[in-house]
């Protein structure tokens, strides 16, 4: 205590304790606070300008709608718990939002932690809605770890867009020689991946290959669709497959082989999907390659699209928050959870039940809530009251 909050005097005594009836992650509790007057005999005490409710209970909350990915599902959890209306939507949301803006930034834990780079880096971009208005998360993670180096959120996934993430990459990777990169084939991406990456070796996830190629032709109708004209069908049966072999070659010779063989039945086909398709695919075939001459690399990393599978789920949670301002602070807190959660159910055992921090040579004791353990580790507290 510094000083009298009616008088803003620095000279006071103290006067006993005072007990308060607060919130706990234990249940109500009375707990004990020191009071103190003034000269100017202003009564008060350590509980000013604080919530009824407890840190242990505000992380609680949140920890809880972080897992159970609703506002609505948290609420009832801790109905069924406490056995009383114990917290409201809208007490929630500002429980997230000052959690978020209390807890370290993701640059803040690199400082903190000082986490090991493998030298090779992975670009995607997640999109989500907003209200109507499509938004896009781009990361910059480790392959190796699945750490998240940095992000930046876009209205648009272009090369200006990817270079200010980089930009923001870039300090961090003073001392890290980057051995390769990988990417989903966006040509914004690839471009400004060449300009401040000069002979690094991209290689293009031919999974994210697949399935862009996939959006642009309809694979699956093609074979079970009644619908469509034979003819096309036949011709999307065609170019699947053989985009396929290209993907999936077993040598750099045969996947150039395939290559020709769709470029050639390429040369006399007007119909415009397909067309879109083969120079999708023409554009990033060299990038396709890059794991023949780097064998360090991988083809078919999926590890873009499992990460992208975990963030989109919760992505989809922002349609409970209606400010633009609060999307920030979701998305931070969702990068910190996924920091500090490890992999249970990875199917590599050198990763189950690790976090990307520790992938990432970092040594944490055991805990079992990340905001818990950060507020107790920098002595941060989320009790006071928002003026």
């Amino acid at each position: 205590m510094q000083h009298c909050p009616v008088c803003d005097l620095e000279k006071y005594q103290r006067r006993g304790k005072i007990k308060v009836e607060k919130m706990t992650k234990d249940g109500v509790k009375l707990l004990s606070y020191q009071a103190y007057r003034c000269i100017n005999n202003h009564f008060f005490s350590e509980n000013t300008s604080q919530t009824k409710f407890t840190n242990s209970f505000i992380e609680y909350s949140v920890i809880l709608y972080l897992r159970s990915l609703s506002l609505n599902t948290t609420i009832d959890f801790l109905r069924i718990q406490y056995e009383q209306d114990v917290l409201s939507k809208q007490k929630l949301l500002e429980f997230i939002i000052v959690v978020a803006d209390t807890l370290p930034t993701l640059d803040d834990i690199d400082n903190l932690f000082h986490p090991k780079r493998s030298g090779y880096l992975a670009f995607d971009g997640v999109w989500y809605k907003y209200r109507g208005l499509n938004f896009v998360l781009l990361v910059c993670f480790d392959p190796v770890t699945f750490d998240i180096v940095s992000y930046h959120i876009s209205e648009k996934e272009t090369f200006e867009s990817y270079e200010k993430l980089i930009r923001s990459t870039l300090p961090k990777l003073k001392d890290v020689k980057i051995h390769g990169l990988y990417g989903d084939g966006d040509r914004g991406l690839i471009k400004a991946l060449k300009l401040y990456f000069p002979n690094i070796p991209i290689q293009v996830c031919v999974v994210h290959k697949e399935f862009r190629l996939g959006q642009i032709l309809p694979f699956k109708r093609a074979y079970t669709g009644k619908a469509l004209e034979i003819a096309f069908k036949r011709k999307v049966r065609f170019f699947k497959e053989t985009a396929e072999t290209i993907l999936y070659a077993n040598n750099k010779n045969d996947a150039e082989r395939q290559f020709e063989i769709l470029k050639e039945f390429m040369t006399k086909e007007k119909d415009e999907k397909l067309k879109k398709a083969f120079g999708s695919l023409k554009y990033n075939f060299k990038y396709i390659l890059t794991h023949f001459d780097y064998l360090d690399m991988e083809r078919d990393n999926n590890i873009i699209e499992g990460f992208n599978s975990i963030i989109k789920r919760r992505l989809r949670l922002l349609k409970g928050f209606k400010r633009p301002a609060n999307i920030d602070r979701y998305i931070k807190l969702v990068l910190l959870d996924y920091r500090f959660h490890g992999f249970v159910e990875s199917r590599f055992v050198k990763r189950r039940n690790k976090t990307p921090l520790e992938l990432s040579g970092v040594s944490i004791p055991k805990y079992y809530n990340f905001i818990k353990f950060l507020r107790e580790s920098l002595n941060l507290s989320f009790e006071t009251e928002k003026s």
